[in-house]
């Protein structure tokens, strides 16, 4: 599994902290999917870029993200230098910024990714055959911090592809065409024990026999090809090229059951659905894809294939897990038309689906620009409901073979590919994009409506209101409304959110804004020619993206009533008798292609409707006799037959049979904000997904710590600069405006030290050396740090008995270098000397001596960034300290800064600014005393003007 089906729910604090696994019912499953209430933002954040072969894996752990796949090379955004990283390297999510630190050292390319529950290691999966200088085959664990091999897992040796990887406990699933691991017999699936690498017998179902067998002329290798556990860990869904598991029909699909002593097939859980051939003499197996839904029950498989109707061919399909019966059938089917999906990922609130596909919204497969296709190149958002395409569309321009890899997390989606841009070459991301939560929107939802209610009735220019609850109306009032017009044309009205829409004669959907009293203006409603991409050619010829009309809009004029509900268009036609029902987004407004109607829902007098609406779980239908009637409905069965309501409470000298009727909006509620915080340290990771509205979606967060910062977001992070109580404030705003807020103390407590500061000392040079003294103050015994920032990348030597701490932080035109040592007792006033080379070079050094650190070094942890651009804002990096003093550096080169300004609560020890073109500046502070255990950093000291640096966190000890 390619690390998408499962993921490790890390409450981080600023970006990095404490790692916190959420327990499973039954088997645990290491891991949790995307839990966010936004769709991501259709911008894409800072990535680096890959410059040849194709992303095929991506794995998430706090800040750091990992990409594999089939390149060599890469590059840090905005920078000219090229790295030969190959097949696998670490960036950091939040800058952006490639960790060179980083070297698994792989001969071969990678295609799964899967962390440790922890987050300390990374299962890798590929072609590879060496990881450095020993021999490995195909599949390894490595340190998430340095690449290296992890002792004590022995590489089990399978004797043909891995192809996904699953974590569920402690047993790592395997995939792909071997038949055999640690010579032990597995047919395209085995399990290991996560922490040896020891092959175990909990899943030997083995698969057999080509998809295409007998007919068909590709021969791939038979085995499967794609996992996805549950989050549960009691199911796992397995796709590939094979017709058996042991020895069942399952034919490219089949469920497993995870029981506490053994993994089997599912005996009560089989589709036919995969059985069609698709483009048989081409490759076997069509099924590319499976994820499964953050709350188990459902999966959804993206399939190729080529267009064949009455097939899942080039579609995403969503299946029940809890169904059962041997012939199982999709609950929705997205298909594109004629072109293939090769991925899927899903969150709460999407379906995220990408490939070559140019449009979405088929009414089946088998041919492109059929009617109600919406345009949505190589990327889409499917309602989890219903398969609907959503609002957002960044789209991939050129779509080369596809976007192969998505992975949906709790802080955005990232999109692995073989081409190099986001929108029609709008956004250069060379075969990798991430789209976050954050600047995202939430998507459109619609309840059923409830009674009592409003009803409106529009007829000529007219608008009139009564109150219905089901078994009694008032008389008919006429409402004084702004923004009518004549309303003869209207062919069935509803309302979705404060948009009342309708069709009308002129064969078009349309929209007003309505709050009860107040029309907008009108609004066509026209996503099948979406003004991005209609015009954008698709392919080498004069093809565009330009989608078509559903059918339904040809047959608005005969319409005689519409309803929403349960993510379905209920509308009448005249002329017939019954109830017909499309697929509906409340979101993007676009139009399911295929009509259904519902069962038993003819009626004698059907054919007279004049009016349709949905409320308490019936369609009512007002008739031509000026009857209402009633039958109750639920995703698109009837539940009953048809009830005359008029009588009692309820006449027919009430208007049922003309003009249009619809329920009219509710007065919004307010939202109620919650939240809940852990922190680590002075590091605190805040969660305010508890925040609800009862009538809609929280749309935004903002939050106040308490300490004179704000942030956004569901889930944000901060790191306090020192201990105490703090009143944090929530306030989330809803999709109508209106706000909630809460408050609750956050307290960091405050830990004893032995630490104590001495003193510093420090020099601006440009020379071949720079000097400084140690402080006069220190005495044996101190901990020493001395810290050089110079314009150049050349690292400069430790100085004579110096011991250099961590990696230099640099960026294309400056390094910084820590090192320290324990003084001794004639080392005060000494001078500590930096040589920069032959040629002078502007440079800072400052030297720090500190009191009761350890015997064997002051520094026991440190952590470095560079910037790639300018920017005034330089932020800290994160560092686990023991629960004592931090020390942060900062750094520039720049021909123009002045001055350097620390946050706030943090205690300047040295301000250095140099003269000149191209100067280096430095920036020390302290903490001024300890801070709690944990994560510490993300501080940020400003510069007057735009720079790019270096920043250094040093935790002491």
């Amino acid at each position: 599994m390619r690390s998408r089906q499962f993921r490790i729910v890390l409450l981080v604090s600023a970006m990095l902290a404490a790692l916190f696994v959420t327990a499973a019912a039954g088997p645990p499953a290491n891991a949790d999917q995307a839990h966010h209430r936004l769709i991501p933002s259709a911008v894409p954040a800072v990535t680096p870029n890959i410059l040849d072969g194709k992303t095929l894996a991506i794995a998430e752990v706090g800040r750091k993200v990992f990409v594999g796949g089939q390149f060599t090379t890469i590059q840090n955004a905005g920078t000219s230098a090229q790295l030969a990283m190959p097949y696998l390297f670490e960036y950091d999510r939040v800058t952006g910024v490639i960790d060179q630190t980083f070297q698994p050292r792989l001969d071969g390319y990678v295609v799964a990714l899967q962390a440790s529950p922890d987050g300390s290691a990374l299962y890798v999966a590929g072609t590879f055959k060496n990881a450095g200088t020993t021999k490995v085959r195909n599949i390894i664990k490595i340190d998430t911090t340095t690449g290296a091999l992890v002792p004590g897992f022995q590489n089990p040796s399978p004797n043909g592809s891995i192809l996904d990887l699953a974590l569920v406990g402690n047993r790592l699933m395997l995939a792909g065409s071997f038949t055999t691991v640690a010579t032990l017999p597995r047919g395209g699936l085995a399990s290991l024990n996560a922490t040896t690498g020891a092959v175990d017998d909990y899943l030997k179902v083995n698969v057999d026999t080509n998809h295409n067998w007998p007919s068909g002329t590709a021969q791939a290798p038979v085995g499967v090809a794609k996992l996805a556990a549950t989050p549960d860990g009691t199911r796992l869904v397995a796709i590939g090229n094979f017709k058996h598991a042991d020895g069942l029909n399952r034919d490219q699909l089949a469920m497993i059951d995870l029981n506490a002593d053994s993994a089997v097939v599912d005996p009560n859980w089989a589709t036919t659905r995969y059985t069609p051939a698709c483009q048989k003499n081409a490759f076997d197996s069509y099924v590319r894809d499976v994820d499964t839904s953050p709350d188990s029950s459902y999966f959804v498989v993206a399939a190729s294939g080529a267009g064949y109707n009455g097939t899942l061919c080039d579609s995403a399909a969503r299946f029940e897990v809890n169904a059962t019966g041997q012939d199982i059938q999709p609950t929705w089917q997205a298909a594109t038309g004629q072109d293939s999906l090769l991925s899927v990922a899903i969150a709460d609130n999407a379906v995220y689906v990408g490939g070559h596909q140019k449009w979405m919204n088929a009414q089946q497969s088998g041919a492109n620009q059929q009617p109600g296709q919406v345009p949505r190149p190589g990327l889409a958002a499917l309602d989890p409901d219903n398969g609907m395409p959503l609002t957002w569309n960044p789209g991939r321009n050129p779509r080369g073979d596809g976007a192969e890899e998505l992975l949906a997390t709790d802080n955005g989606l990232y999109v692995g590919s073989d081409t190099d841009y986001i929108g029609d070459h709008l956004y250069y991301r060379p075969k990798l994009a991430f789209f976050p939560i954050d600047g995202g929107y939430a998507p459109v939802s619609q309840p059923d409506p409830t009674l009592p209610r409003t009803l409106f009735r529009l007829s000529g220019t007219a608008t009139t209101a009564r109150t219905f609850t089901g078994t009694s109306a008032t008389a008919s009032t006429t409402v004084t409304t702004t923004g009518g017009t004549n309303w003869n044309n209207v062919r069935g009205a509803f309302m979705i959110g404060n948009k009342m829409v309708y069709g009308s004669t002129d064969g078009r959907m349309h929209y007003r804004n309505f709050d009860g009293a107040n029309f907008g203006p009108d609004n066509v409603i026209d996503p099948y020619n979406d003004p991005t991409w209609s015009t954008v050619t698709s392919g080498g010829g004069t093809a565009t993206y330009r989608g078509s009309f559903p059918t339904l809009y040809g047959q608005l004029s005969s319409v005689t009533g519409m309803a929403y509900a349960n993510h379905r268009l209920y509308y009448t036609r005249s002329g017939q008798n019954k109830v017909n029902w499309r697929w509906f987004s409340p979101d993007s407004l676009v139009v399911g292609a295929a009509e259904f109607s519902v069962p038993s829902s003819s009626f004698p007098l059907l054919h007279d409707v004049r009016n349709l609406f949905y409320a308490d779980g019936k369609l009512w239908a007002g008739m031509t006799t000026n009857d209402l009637w009633s039958m109750p409905v639920s995703n698109g069965i009837a539940s009953g037959g048809w009830t005359k309501v008029t009588g009692t409470g309820i006449d027919t000298s009430q208007g049922w049979s003309s003009g249009t009727m619809f329920l009219g909006p509710l007065a919004n509620l307010a939202p109620n904000a919650s939240f809940t915080n852990s922190c680590s340290g002075q590091a605190c990771s805040f969660d305010g997904s508890g925040s609800a509205d009862a009538d809609g979606t929280v749309v935004t967060w903002a939050w106040d710590f308490g300490d004179n910062t704000t942030g956004s977001g569901i889930t944000p992070n901060h790191v306090y600069a020192t201990p105490g109580t703090y009143q944090v404030k929530l306030t989330v705003t809803d999709d109508d405006g209106a706000t909630g807020t809460v408050t609750q103390p956050v307290t960091i407590a405050a830990p004893q030290s032995q630490i104590g500061y001495r003193d510093s000392t420090g020099k601006v040079t440009n020379a071949t050396t720079i000097v400084s003294p140690i402080p006069a103050t220190t005495q044996a015994g101190d901990g020493l740090i001395a810290v050089v920032s110079a314009a150049t990348t050349a690292v400069p030597p430790a100085p004579a008995g110096w011991t250099q701490v961590g990696a230099p932080a640099a960026t294309d035109a400056m390094t910084t270098v820590v090192w320290q040592k324990v003084a001794a007792a004639d080392d005060a006033g000494r001078n500590v000397t930096v040589s920069l080379g032959a040629t002078a070079v502007k440079a800072t050094l400052t030297v720090l001596a500190y009191s009761g650190t350890s015997a064997s070094g002051p520094v026991t942890a440190i952590a470095g960034s560079a910037e790639t651009a300018t920017t005034t804002g330089h932020h800290s990096p994160l560092v686990t300290t023991p629960g004592d003093w931090v020390v942060t550096v900062w750094a520039d080169r720049s021909g123009t800064t002045t001055t350097f300004t620390e946050p706030a609560g943090s205690t300047v020890r040295q301000r250095l600014i140099g003269t000149g073109g191209g100067h280096a500046d430095q920036l020390v502070v302290d903490t001024g005393g300890p801070v709690s255990a944990g994560q510490f950093g993300d501080q940020v000291a400003t510069t007057d003007v735009a720079s790019k640096g270096t920043s250094v966190t040093l935790a002491l000890r």
